[in-house]
């Protein structure tokens, strides 16, 4: 490929980019917007029908939980982020860790639900199996 084709494509893609924005915007204008509750965490919001009304990080879908929980399974902050790297920044799993320090019974009862319900459902799995 010759630097000539490369930075047609390159120009393409640009192209691309800004219409897909576009398109977004657009989108964005037509869906109704769910009510939101900010927090004083300026990364952490919790969006009514979105992951159960639970602390998530703003545009994402990706829980303050979900941030503890690979914390605590011993992934470090950088590789929460490259696991998800056109999403989060070191900012944003920070913030969720502020969260969560300031509002551990909020998300400790979230995790001890969330564990129930697996042992749930293992428990029904295992009956199915029998």
């Amino acid at each position: 490929m010759t630097e000539v084709e490369v930075k047609e494509i390159v120009v393409r893609l640009d192209r691309l980019q800004e219409e897909m924005q576009r398109l977004v915007e657009k989108v964005d204008h037509l869906v109704p917007q769910r009510p939101t509750i900010s927090t004083k965490h300026p990364y952490i919001v919790q969006v009514e029908g979105v992951c159960g009304g639970r602390p998530t990080i703003r545009g994402t879908r990706i829980t303050v939980q979900a941030v503890v929980e690979k914390i605590r399974l011993g992934q470090t902050p950088e590789e929460i982020v490259a696991s998800y790297p056109e999403r989060l920044t070191l900012a944003h799993v920070y913030d969720a860790l502020s969260y969560y320090y300031e509002n551990p019974e909020e998300i400790e009862a979230e995790i001890a639900a969330n564990q129930a319900a697996l042992a749930k459902v293992a428990r029904l799995q295992k009956r199915q199996s029998a």
